[in-house]
Formats: C-alpha cells, structure tokens, sequence
C-alpha cells in the first residue's frame, strides 16, 4: 500500500488582500489632496491680504518682533507730528516777537529824534503819545500770543516736546516773556544828563541839578545860571576848571573832571548808591575802581538822597588878563533814586519829554532790542532743531517701515509660484484619489 502525499501552497505574507472596506489608495489620495488644499488656502490667504504673517500660527517669532518694531514706528510717527506742532508753535511765537521788534526799532526811531535840541515840549508830548500807544501794543501782543490757546510771550511757557519714541527724546521750549515791565530793566544807566531841579528850595546861591544814577554822569552848561550865560556870551573863549577845595570843605569837585574848552562836568565814578550807606566826610573817592556806594565818603545823604556840591570856575580872556578870579558856578546836584533799587527802570517807563529822558530811552531801547532779538535767535535755533529732529525721525520711519515688511509681507513671486504648485497637486490628488476608487470595482467580478 502505497504512502499517500499532502501538498501544501504557502501563501506570499507580502501578498496585498483583495479588500473593499479598506482602500488604502483612497485614503492616501485624499491624505494629500486635503494637504493641498490646506495649502493652496494658506497661499491665497497670503496674496490676498499682501501679509506672510496672518495669524500667530504662520510665524509665532516674526510676529513678536514685528509687534515691537510696530509699536516703535507708531511712535516715530507720532514724534514727528510733535516736532511739526512744535515748529508751528515757535513760529507763533516769533511772529509775535518780530512785531514787537518792529515797533521798539520805531521807538528808538523816536527817541533819537526827541533827543534832538530844536523841538518844543508840545513836539515831545506829541511823540510821548505814539510811545505810550507802541507800549500799550506790545503788552497786547505779549499776553495775547497764543498757540492752541496756550500763552507763549507773558514769560510763563516753559514745557518739553515729546520728540521721539522713548521717554528721554524730548526738547525743551522756553519762551522769555516780553511784557514792557518785564523787559530792558537797568538799575544805572550808562550816561545821565544832570537836569533842572529848581522846584526844591534854595537859598538862591546855587544852580540845583538831579541826575539818576549812571555809570557815569555829565553836566553840560546848558543848564547852568543865567549869570554864567551872559557872561558866557560876552566870551566864549574862555577857560572852564574846577574850583579848588577850600581846607575842610567837602572835596565834592574830586568826584568829577572838567573840559576846559566846552565846560562839560564828567564824574571820575560810578555813581550807585543805596540807603544802607552812611553818607558822609570831606575826604572825596580815591579809589577809580570804586563807586559811590563803596566808598562811602562822598556828598552829603538827605531825605535818600546823595547831595554834592561842585564849584565850576569860568574865567574869560579879559579875566586872565586882568587877574579876576572870574565866575564861579556852584551846583547843587541831587543823585536819586537810593532806595532800595527804586531806581530801577524798564521798557514801559521809557519817555521823551525831556532831551535827558530820550538819552536814557536810548539805552533802555538798546536793551529791548537785545533781549528781544536774542530771544528770536533762540526760537530760531529750536526751530532748526526740531526740524533737524524731523529729517532723523522720517528717515527712521523709513527703515523702521522696511524691517517690518521684510518680516510679515508676502513675497508675491513665492506665493504664486507655491499657489500654482498646491493647485496642481491638489488636481493630481483628487485624481488619484478617483482611480483610487474606480480600482475597487474589479472586486465585483469574484461575486459572478
């Protein structure tokens, strides 16, 4: 009996199943076709908004830093709109100053005039009110000048312009003020003219003179007696001096020098006083370097008032040839204003009615016009200073504005490229993904 064979088949373990519930083809067609998709909606998200980064999810780190480089830019931008108020404001203010430089110049203009010997007090009165109206005037412009309602001309402006993005960028603005009694004040002019002061009363054997205080004072003989005039008239040739001091008199005449040629009496010093000093001696100034007040030892203190008495001589030529001691003109001079400072003077107390007060108003012209032009210059230092600020801020905008777009914005060239190629996978999938179910249907053919 012969041994009977079994014959096996071994199945290939590599060998796919024929399955209809699991189509592997399908799904890794629709795995890709959907990535496709998600991706040709990223690119067209993209070139439509002109933006790489849309939402945190497309650059989380790129998002960060454009976030602060924005915030950086908002205040560039902003600081420039700052610095362009700021000019606007310093032209506010300087238009304001250039009026007021124009109406001092014409004060001036005035002055000189009215220091002129041939006009009558009616001429200077008349010229007195043109003065008081231009005063009247500038105090207006000065409380009225205004930015967005903000005083720039009545001294008190004084603020910083935020002109850049940090804290630390800033400008200060300081704008003086230009009210008529805050401007020119002058404690002691340079020069002062002695004056008629004959309303005081006297015996009547002395001319009487006031002055103010000046670094130097000068007495003319226009106002001296009208015994010296009509001897003066008899000969103008003569020679001027100053009466020697008698023994223990007061060395008044030490104070002072002389022209012998024209007559006119200059003080050797300064002539500042206040009330503090004790008045009084016969020993004159001896030191040039000081004034009144330091030394002390000068004059006579009446009713706060320094008082000196100066002796002129005159002598004509018949004088000389007849040996006469020739006139002498005793002067009472008062020197004014001791108290305190009282003496103090400013814009709004310039006059013109005497030929001694348009001297002063020259000078204390002189002054204003300094003060308001070097405030002109300082406006137009700011001025040129913000708009210096201006042209760093733009050109850090710019680049500001380049950084930001070199981190969110599209690069269009990528995208459509990108687009272009997620549209022809995603139609390469759908197809595939067609086959992929059109291949299952010869799995029918087994059931037949």
């Amino acid at each position: 009996m012969g041994v009977q064979k079994t014959s096996y088949i071994k199945l290939d373990e590599d060998l796919t199943m024929t399955v209809i519930n699991t189509n592997v083809g399908a799904l890794m067609a629709r795995t890709y076709a959907s990535k496709a998709a998600q991706k040709t909606e990223t690119s067209m998200e993209r070139l439509s908004s002109g933006l790489r980064i849309n939402g945190s999810a497309d650059d989380a780190a790129g998002m960060a830093v454009a976030n602060k480089m924005r915030s950086q830019l908002n205040g560039i931008k902003m600081a420039i709109r700052n610095s362009q108020d700021g000019i606007s404001l310093v032209q506010t203010a300087e238009s304001g100053m250039s009026e007021i430089s124009n109406m001092i110049l014409r004060m001036r203009e005035l002055a000189v005039q009215m220091e002129n010997g041939i006009y009558t007090s009616k001429d200077r009165d008349n010229a007195q009110l043109e003065i008081n109206a231009l005063l009247q005037e500038i105090d207006k412009i000065a409380v009225n000048t205004r930015f967005n309602d903000v005083n720039l001309l009545d001294g008190n402006y004084d603020q910083s312009i935020r002109a850049g993005n940090t804290n630390a960028e800033t400008i200060r603005v300081a704008i003086d003020g230009l009210k008529t009694a805050d401007t020119a004040k002058i404690e002691a002019h340079a020069v002062e003219r002695a004056e008629d002061n004959s309303t005081v009363a006297t015996d009547g054997t002395a001319t009487l003179l006031k002055v103010k205080e000046a670094s130097s004072i000068k007495i003319d003989t226009s106002v001296f007696s009208s015994t010296f005039k009509e001897k003066f008239k008899g000969d103008s040739l003569g020679v001027f001096s100053l009466a020697t001091s008698a023994a223990g008199a007061k060395a008044d005449n030490n104070a002072f020098t002389i022209d012998a040629k024209t007559g006119e009496v200059t003080s050797k010093y300064i002539m500042d006083a206040n009330s503090t000093v004790s008045w009084g001696g016969a020993n004159g100034l001896t030191d040039a370097t000081d004034d009144v007040a330091a030394g002390g030892t000068i004059g006579h203190s009446i009713a706060n008032s320094l008082v000196f008495s100066i002796t002129v001589n005159y002598q004509t030529r018949a004088d000389v040839a007849a040996g006469s001691a020739g006139h002498d003109e005793v002067i009472t001079l008062t020197l004014q204003d001791l108290v305190a400072n009282a003496g103090t003077t400013q814009l709004d107390d310039i006059q013109v009615e005497t030929q001694a007060e348009a001297t002063r108003a020259v000078e204390t012209l002189d002054k204003a016009l300094e003060q308001v032009s070097s405030a002109q210059a300082k406006l137009g230092a700011i001025q040129n200073r913000l708009q210096h600020n201006i042209d760093n801020l733009s050109k850090g905008a710019m680049l500001t504005e380049q950084a930001v777009g070199r981190v969110v914005d599209a690069d269009f060239a990528s995208e459509t490229s990108s687009l272009s190629k997620q549209q022809i996978l995603n139609q390469a999938a759908t197809a595939m993904l067609a086959q992929a179910n059109q291949s299952k249907q010869s799995v029918l053919s087994l059931l037949q």
